[in-house]
């Protein structure tokens, strides 16, 4: 008889998208195998539809805003002081403007916290912030300890598998010292495949308790390959010209507009325009003036401007050719189509697009710094990539091995709930 029935989720979604669609493939990825677990998943997402479209329950967390350095001396923003004293990130609330960040944090920590008290979860899973956006769930992790409370549940980290030169792991946890926040997790999963070896140095392995799960589950895409839309589907659902496919999906930060007129007049100089269906996928977060700049310039006419959709994918899928960011579910879906691309790494304080940038396989994708875009006009790359024959990459990421190790995992451990993990 199984005994786990309830999982909270927990994904802080301050700016990114990103997110909320991994915690889609991996709630999904455990529903094959256990559709009679209940998920609650708490989160600051605007697109919490994506996960309500699954009949995933949603408890939608007052938006706090990551403002990018360069923003901040016009968006006016709190500052947070980073664990090492240093000035580490800059957040604001995002909708709600007659209230105070604090104001904003004391309600997405009421809510955390009552949920978890009616819910009664068997599990708690955090995603990438592992105490929380701005430590909102420490206090849930320390009631959990032995002996703290009547049921404590197992709790899960989960960590997209950001890695710094060494091959070390780096997960994100606030103002809190990442060797005092791991310690309250049972289970620690990181989404990459990086052999297990390359961590056991680390500084952060060193600190967790020695009966504290770690492993490297592998990198996890929403969809696996045969769950794909080919071009016919895709062109029928958003009604596109039977044309070859460009799709441009740049974010919302770093010169966006500069970045994408650089490319229509690419794509204008060498005759694309006319042959080839443009696509530009517009960002929910992508700013109103930046996004009436790239419509307002002459060459934008021929171009389809979609709103953000889901799944993503299929439209990469579909595409001959994709101009895109180095996200981490972005170069995911890249690998498991195998599509041709350039890829534009977003700049972070962190430097993680940068890193994961430097780890894609080159067979089909060309990395371009932002200089790189503006030194020079990228029409050669462009043409290059156009004729380049496509390499088989025979990428093939499942969601639903994940999903499956992670439930065999929980059910094993679950006495830990009691304090015998």
């Amino acid at each position: 008889m199984h005994e786990i029935k309830r999982i909270l989720y927990y994904t802080h979604n301050s700016i990114g998208i990103g997110h909320v669609f991994r915690a889609r493939a991996i709630i999904t990825g455990i529903r094959r195998w256990r559709p009679d677990i209940d998920f609650i998943v708490l989160s600051g997402t605007s697109v919490p539809h994506i996960l309500l479209r699954e009949g995933i329950e949603v408890v939608k967390l007052p938006g706090v805003e990551k403002v990018m350095n360069h923003q901040a001396a016009t968006q006016s923003p709190t500052l947070i002081p980073g664990a090492a004293g240093g000035n580490e990130a800059l957040f604001k609330p995002r909708h709600l403007k007659t209230m105070s960040l604090e104001g904003v944090m004391k309600l997405r920590r009421r809510i955390i916290g009552d949920t978890r008290r009616w819910f009664k979860p068997d599990v708690v899973m955090v995603e990438h912030y592992l105490d929380g956006l701005l430590g909102e769930m420490t206090t849930v992790l320390k009631k959990n300890r032995p002996g703290r409370c009547p049921g404590r549940f197992i709790s899960v980290a989960l960590s997209r598998g950001i890695m710094n030169a060494r091959g070390e792991m780096l997960a994100a946890c606030g103002r809190q010292p990442i060797e005092k926040i791991v310690r309250y997790f049972d289970y620690i999963y990181f989404f990459d495949d990086i052999p297990m070896s390359n961590r056991e140095g680390s500084h952060e392995t060193k600190q967790m308790p020695p009966d504290t799960k770690l492993a490297c589950l592998g990198k996890i895409t929403d969809k696996c390959r045969d769950e794909l839309s080919n071009r016919s589907l895709v062109r029928k659902r958003f009604q596109l010209a039977d044309k070859p496919i460009i799709l441009l999906s740049l974010s919302r930060h770093g010169d966006v507009a500069e970045i994408c007129l650089q490319f229509f007049e690419a794509f204008h100089s060498i005759g694309l325009d006319n042959n080839y269906q443009v696509i530009f996928v517009i960002d929910p977060y992508l700013k109103k003036a930046v996004l009436e700049k790239i419509q307002s310039h002459p060459l934008a006419s021929q171009v389809r401007f979609l709103p953000f959709f889901y799944p993503l994918v299929d439209i990469i899928n579909a595409s001959e050719l994709v101009i895109c960011r180095a996200g981490y579910n972005t170069i995911n879906e890249l690998l498991l189509t195998g599509v041709k691309a350039i890829v534009i790494p977003e700049a972070h304080p962190s430097g993680e697009q940068e890193a994961r940038a430097m780890m894609i396989p080159r067979d089909n994708i060309v990395v371009l710094g932002k200089e790189e875009v503006f030194r020079e006009p990228p029409a050669a790359v462009v043409q290059d990539l156009i004729h380049r024959q496509s390499a088989p990459l025979r990428f093939d990421f499942d969601k639903y091995a994940i999903g499956r190790r992670i439930i065999m995992d929980l059910e094993a451990g679950f006495p830990g709930r009691h304090g015998s993990l």
